[in-house]
């Protein structure tokens, strides 16, 4: 099961890399669909709903990754971006932070905030 889980995974990050995303979340799926507590596919199902413009949908994929692992440095700063995309700033920047604080030397997340502190003033 678990390698059938990463082909399907590795078809939707392949999708992914071609943007096209809704067959990407449907290789997602299919690999969560197998295995339930697979960060990286919540997380990469995340980043492709967030390239179609649902939001709210890619916020709940980036909080399945983080339940399952929540020092996923990624999933935090993915979650910030959408966050920061729905106008919440302060709390993107607490997700910044927490990515930062998993990996010190995240640079994308360290971009990200200093992004959204110039957006909160």
């Amino acid at each position: 099961m678990a390698d059938r889980a990463e082909q399907h995974y590795n078809e939707g990050a392949h999708f992914s890399n071609l943007r096209q995303y809704a067959d990407a979340i449907a290789s997602y799926d299919k690999a969560l669909a197998l295995k339930p507590d697979y960060a990286e596919a919540w997380n990469n199902r995340g980043n492709a709903l967030y390239r179609l413009g649902r939001y709210t949908e890619a916020l709940v994929s980036y909080h399945k990754a983080i339940a399952i692992n929540p020092n996923f440095a990624a999933a935090w700063n993915n979650r910030g971006a959408v966050i920061e995309k729905l106008g919440s700033y302060t709390e993107a920047i607490a997700s910044y932070d927490r990515a930062i604080a998993i990996k010190p030397e995240y640079a994308e997340a360290k971009h990200n905030r200093e992004r959204a502190l110039k957006k909160r003033t």
